[in-house]
């Protein structure tokens, strides 16, 4: 098998992240985006191959998966945009994803398929007791969790056996960002997020992990991110030395909730970051920029 690992959608910032996380082991990296994409610090590497074009394209896809030992399919449209067009979202999340199990299916059905999805796919489950597993009924509540319930579809009625789903709870990045207005959960809503860093780790070790083929995975960050939305919020003012008073949340549940983690950490070992690892991340970032 090829030592190749095709990253679709590899110029975005998580792409670029998990290129330079599969290279640091050793890994020959095949970077495939929209050619208006920044590849700056990809292009003209011996460890990185760029190849332009895009998933809607059969031609394209087909090029970029040949020879590919493994691929992480990241490509798509991602909120808030992909509730704008339901049209353009399905065919970028679902028809991508499509063309990406044919062109494996002819060429090389033997690779790891590692699949995006979202544990948005659970819809509301507020009133249910957590954790929620990997079992739970979808539901979609926008359209972004409706395309990656059909894109797993695919996976499942394709006769590609190498195939892992990681449904994604909601990224946390290190930075100083403009809080949402209003927050997506509710004041009281159950909440457990997870650090990007760790979603580079769940990607990289479910391309692999033999033992990660064939199997659907909750990705969050565990016991100690398992909290309520006003805790989250509160710590948010509380790093940028604000008070939360002016804070929005949803008048109904959101999709958030606490999952259960237990076999994903097992097999990918990618909770290596807790919530206290972050806070102390955020309270840095803000005494650096305070002291400027």
């Amino acid at each position: 098998m090829s030592n190749t690992i095709l990253v679709t959608g590899g110029a975005g910032s998580v792409g670029r992240m998990l290129v330079e996380r599969f290279v640091e082991v050793g890994q020959r990296v095949r970077v495939f985006d929209l050619p208006q994409m920044d590849f700056t610090g990809l292009e003209e590497r011996d460890d990185v191959e760029v190849q332009k074009g895009d998933i809607t394209s059969d031609d394209d896809v087909a090029a970029a998966v040949a020879g590919a030992g493994s691929v992480v399919h990241l490509a798509a449209l991602l909120p808030p945009n992909s509730e704008r067009n339901r049209d353009l979202t399905f065919r970028v999340n679902v028809g991508g994803a499509e063309k990406i199990v044919k062109a494996m299916t002819e060429s090389n059905p033997g690779a790891m398929l590692v699949f995006t999805s979202s544990i948005s796919t659970y819809g509301d489950t507020a009133a249910e007791d957590p954790p929620v597993t990997i079992e739970h009924s979808q539901s979609a509540i926008d359209i972004y969790a409706d395309s990656k319930i059909a894109g797993e579809q695919l996976l499942r009625e394709s006769s590609l056996k190498n195939t892992v789903v990681l449904r994604i709870a909601g990224i946390v990045v290190p930075a100083f960002l403009e809080p949402p207005e209003p927050w997506p959960f509710m004041i009281d809503q159950r909440v457990e997020m997870v650090h990007r860093d760790d979603v580079v780790d769940a990607l990289v070790s479910a391309a692999r992990t033999p033992e990660a083929g064939g199997k659907v995975f909750n990705i969050g960050g565990g016991p100690t991110w398992q909290l309520r939305g006003r805790d989250y919020v509160r710590d948010f003012y509380e790093f940028m030395g604000a008070p939360d008073d002016d804070a929005v949340y949803r008048d109904s549940p959101g999709w958030m909730d606490w999952y259960d983690t237990e076999e994903s950490q097992r097999i990918l070992g990618y909770q290596n970051r807790s919530y206290q690892h972050y806070s102390d991340e955020m309270r840095a970032i803000v005494e650096a920029m305070m002291a400027e």
